[in-house]
């Protein structure tokens, strides 16, 4: 059973079933942070549409409370080094936007690693 790695979880994107799980899990670690996520499932795609109502509470957090942005990534289980290396590889982008791709990227990783073990 291999888990695939964040570079790998396109082909994951267009699965509702775990997209909705992705959607709960996200609402569970914002909401420790005092963050609402909703989903109505009206954009483009799910992923567009969780992408853009995290960008602007990265957003937020990198600019005004970056030790909580810190603990809200440590709560996702977002690596440090990872983080660090994408950071560089994407050095064109803004710092918001590689943070809220890594963050549905990890999350999804989560309930896919979920799905594996469960069935």
């Amino acid at each position: 059973m291999n888990i695939p790695a964040l570079s790998e979880l396109s082909a994951y994107y267009s699965r509702t079933d775990l997209l909705e799980k992705v959607v709960e899990q996200l609402k569970k670690d914002f909401n420790w942070f005092n963050f609402t996520i909703t989903f109505t499932g009206k954009n483009e795609t799910p992923y567009q549409e969780l992408y853009e109502q995290i960008l602007p509470l990265v957003d937020e957090l990198l600019n005004d409370d970056y030790p909580k942005l810190m603990a809200m990534l440590y709560r996702i289980d977002l690596d440090d080094e990872l983080l660090n290396r994408k950071l560089k590889e994407s050095a064109q982008a803004d710092t918001d936007e590689v943070i809220t791709d890594l963050i549905l990227k990890r999350e999804l990783q989560k309930v896919i690693i979920r799905e594996m073990y469960s069935a």
